[in-house]
């Protein structure tokens, strides 16, 4: 009887560590599996990141010959005055309208603008600029005063000499903040280092992407972007005020009806009062002939009017819904036009080109 009970007892004994042991395979199973799918999930995001700088550098290359081909086949380019609908292709111009293409399988939107955009800050040019904004009557005092203390800040970096200007910051200033050895004491080499001078970013914020998009590009030694007024298409609420002497009510209306027709196509004239239309000639609506692009999101599918219509080069249809997108980088680049034969000596030299 006793034999009986101790062999139940070890056989209730084995089972016990049976069933642990079948309960911490299912965990260690479980775990393994769960951390596949973690790094599938990671890793995939990280190869479509990887893809997109491929895909981004291979559309900056067609997307400078579709320019380049459209220029030969149209020879006047009217921004803003031309109706995309009475073509059935796509047309390229500087205004920032949204355009799909189908690369080898992969969807791409993206935007093409003037580089004759933004405020005009260079050595040359910045206390003009600067001025153009102070003089307007729009403004409070409060802007006044920020105006004048960047411009002697932005003096105070540019200048050769030591001297501090009135409200300036020199390197005694910049030592004290831990910028050292700031000021260049020179023109900018870059837009980007604006940022590094007091008070320039409360002026003249990042835009959503961390780019100082509302300062025209600082071009590299040897190349140059055209000087004037800022293209109307990349204006924003200050520029709209600045140059056009609109109310911050009208600028907003502007503001509005230009996010239509980039999105929509949609003509300003279209959209806006005549007589408000018309006060719109202080900002350019000309091409300069250097172009910035800007290629990203990439979707995971092109919208269904651009897939059945050329694979090359679609439009986007007013209030049609985007398909969603997958990881990948944006890229922003800027070049001097040429024409269809090909740049200059088979070389292209850009002004600006920036994974973000």
């Amino acid at each position: 009887m006793r034999r009986e009970t101790n062999r139940q007892s070890e056989s209730g004994s084995a089972l016990v560590a049976v069933l642990c042991l079948i309960f911490t395979a299912g965990l260690l199973a479980t775990a393994a599996l769960m951390l596949s799918k973690y790094n599938s999930y990671t890793i995939s995001a990280h190869v479509e990141l990887q893809k997109s700088f491929y895909i981004n550098e291979g559309v900056a290359n067609r997307v400078q010959y579709l320019i380049a081909a459209d220029r030969s086949l149209y020879s006047t380019v009217e921004l803003g005055r031309t109706d995309y609908s009475e073509y059935d292709h796509d047309r390229f111009f500087a205004d920032g309208v949204v355009h799909h293409l189908n690369y080898y399988g992969t969807p791409v939107e993206f935007t093409i603008t003037d580089a004759r955009s933004g405020y005009d800050l260079s050595s040359s040019n910045y206390q003009n600029t600067l001025s153009t904004i102070s003089n307007s009557e729009l403004f409070d005092e409060m802007l006044h005063d920020t105006i004048d203390n960047l411009s002697a800040a932005l003096t105070d970096y540019m200048d050769s000499g030591d001297e501090l200007s009135l409200n300036g910051f020199e390197a005694a200033d910049y030592e004290d903040i831990g910028m050292s050895p700031l000021p260049r004491n020179a023109a900018p080499q870059f837009r980007e280092e604006f940022a590094w001078v007091p008070g320039f970013l409360e002026m003249f914020p990042a835009d959503k992407y961390g780019r100082l998009s509302s300062v025209r590009l600082v071009p590299p030694e040897g190349l140059s972007i055209s000087t004037g007024s800022p293209s109307i298409f990349t204006a924003d609420r200050l520029m709209l005020q600045t140059y056009c002497n609109l109310e911050e009510e009208e600028a907003d209306e502007v503001l509005a009806a230009l996010d239509v027709y980039r999105r929509e196509r949609i003509l300003l004239e279209d959209q806006l009062d005549e007589l408000l239309v018309s006060r719109l000639g202080g900002l350019t609506w000309q091409e300069s002939g250097t172009y910035t692009v800007t290629i990203g999101p990439q979707l995971t599918q092109l919208p269904d009017s651009v897939a059945t219509a050329d694979e090359d080069a679609g439009r986007n249809r007013v209030g049609q819904e985007l398909p969603p997108r997958r990881p990948s980088y944006r890229l922003t680049f800027t070049f001097p036009g040429f024409n269809i034969t090909g740049p200059q000596d088979n070389t292209v030299q850009y002004l600006e080109w920036m994974f973000h």
